[in-house]
């Protein structure tokens, strides 16, 4: 029986070096330290997971939960601003979402970023960590999801 390696990183680079290059690219400054796990806090894909756990039955390929991640990564962020820039967002999400799936996704959207906003509020609140970048990887099993995020208010 053969085994089978281990996919390696690209040499001299880190499984976090695509964060990097997205912190940049965000506008982040290249000294921004990445803490891989803040001491006594769990790990945010983990909490993110478990955010989005009741709507991961109707993602049922990769591209459809990378789609339901996108979106929960912007429900979670939204949730975490005030009234008025929470329905700013939310408005330029659906303008943005709706010019690329159609107007006839209008109420499936609205209802899912509603209920999300409703789920973050409801369950997470405590958690104020902005979502920064994420990174999503198939495995044998499934999916393994990468997030950074703020680090936690003090």
């Amino acid at each position: 029986m053969s085994k089978r390696k281990k996919r390696q990183p690209i040499r001299g680079q880190s499984k976090w070096d695509h964060f990097a290059r997205d912190l940049r690219a965000g506008g982040f400054s290249a000294d921004t330290k990445i803490i891989q796990s803040p001491p006594g806090e769990s790990k945010i894909s983990a909490v993110f997971l478990e955010f989005i756990e009741p709507f991961k039955q109707y993602a049922e390929t990769g591209p459809a939960l990378e789609k339901l991640i996108v979106l929960g990564i912007c429900a979670w962020n939204a949730a975490l601003l005030s009234d008025a820039e929470q329905n700013k967002f939310v408005k330029e999400i659906m303008e943005t979402l709706l010019g690329q799936a159609g107007e006839e996704w209008r109420s499936d959207l609205d209802y899912l970023l509603k209920s999300l906003l409703e789920r973050k509020a409801q369950f997470f609140a405590g958690n104020r960590r902005f979502i920064v970048s994420y990174h999503l990887e198939p495995t044998r099993t499934g999916y393994q999801l990468s997030m950074v995020a703020t680090a936690p208010e003090p």
